[in-house]
């Protein structure tokens, strides 16, 4: 986050020793915040850097350093902290990416780690860390080792609307009051849940989150077991005795992989394994679903029907499945950019 303080607080001698705090903050290592570059002439004028030494003082040259640092940072930062004491303590959100907030409420809007809400943390924070190890993206990994990340369990895809809501107003309806202003200290990641390429089924709940939210995604496999290598699916499967699946799922096109209900498989509403004949006639699944699949041989339809259940999601939180870092090529190409690009958005807003 950039830091920007109002010409008043930097000139009130009553919030000097917060100024003191955030740069202090901005020091630590590995900090993802910093102070404005715009706001640096201000700053070296200011009666809080003036009295300790003004534009010689350590202060002031490791504020100058460090700006520098921060503007060439690859990643760069989306969000803008204005420092106002004339701002509410809990903050208010702009439309341009910007939070105004009292210099009590900016420290603890600062203090906050980067909320990353899932539908349960454990799987789907797994997954994240999982792929951000694959990809190398080291920001994500150190983040969360040191609290500044953390992921917020949904319980269930109905609950993400009210999950990202009460991050800011709490449990209790606050309408355009918030507790804290941290709809920009958020981002949500969903499963998809679709069964063909342009099916949207989690399209409402995306957008409900939305508001609430700097960023949601939603991905565009099925499920994060679809994302799976599939050197890792030949070693679950080998070990749980479904060696005779492992062909069958890897002969499937691009298509079927990503959209196959790897949980489940092919069964109808009561959980009754569907055959081929029964699945492609069945008038209840949308003809583009039946299309998809009709393709599946008879012998690798069999093997696949039962679908695999949470089997897969091991991988992403047992230790003896942990990839090596730097191993993107593992994924499709599709794959690769779509999770580089929900990494580097959590990493930019860290």
């Amino acid at each position: 986050m950039n830091i920007r303080i109002s010409q008043r607080v930097l000139n009130d001698p009553q919030w000097h020793s917060l100024l003191d705090v955030l740069f202090e903050l901005t020091m630590q290592m590995d900090s993802p915040h910093s102070f404005d570059v715009s706001n640096y002439a201000q700053l070296s004028a200011s009666a809080w850097l003036v009295g300790r030494g003004g534009k010689q003082s350590t202060t002031c040259q490791i504020l100058r350093a460090s700006m520098k640092h921060a503007s060439r940072n690859a990643i760069a930062i989306p969000v803008l902290l204005v420092v106002d004491d004339a701002a509410p303590r809990s903050g208010r959100t702009e439309g341009n990416g910007t939070i105004v907030a009292h210099p009590l409420g900016a420290l603890a809007i600062l203090m906050q780690p980067l909320h990353v809400i899932v539908e349960d943390e454990s799987s789907d924070g797994g997954f994240l860390l999982w792929m951000a190890r694959l990809l190398g993206i080291d920001a994500i990994i150190r983040a969360y080792r040191s609290g500044r990340l953390l992921f917020r369990h949904a319980g269930g895809k109905g609950q993400f609307e009210k999950c990202a809501r009460a991050l800011s107003y709490g449990i209790w309806p606050r309408p355009n009051n918030p507790i804290l202003a941290l709809r920009l200290r958020a981002i949500a990641v969903l499963d998809s849940d679709a069964r063909f390429r342009g099916d949207e089924p989690n399209a409402t709940i995306r957008d409900a989150v939305r508001d609430h939210v700097a960023s949601v995604h939603v991905l565009e496999g099925r499920y994060i077991e679809n994302y799976v290598p599939d050197a890792f699916v030949e070693r679950r499967l080998s070990d749980i005795g479904r060696q005779a699946a492992i062909q069958s799922f890897l002969r499937m096109t691009t298509d079927q992989r990503t959209f196959f209900p790897i949980k489940k498989g092919f069964k109808t509403a009561d959980a009754a394994p569907q055959t081929r004949d029964e699945f492609l006639i069945d008038a209840t699944r949308d003809a583009r679903e039946r299309n998809l699949f009709s393709s599946i041989a008879l012998n690798d339809w069999d093997a696949l029907a039962k679908g695999f259940g949470d089997v897969l999601s091991a991988v992403f939180q047992d230790t003896s499945y942990r990839c090596e870092p730097n191993r993107g090529h593992l994924l499709s190409t599709a794959q690769r950019t779509e999770l580089r690009q929900i990494l580097t958005t959590i990493a930019r807003y860290l």
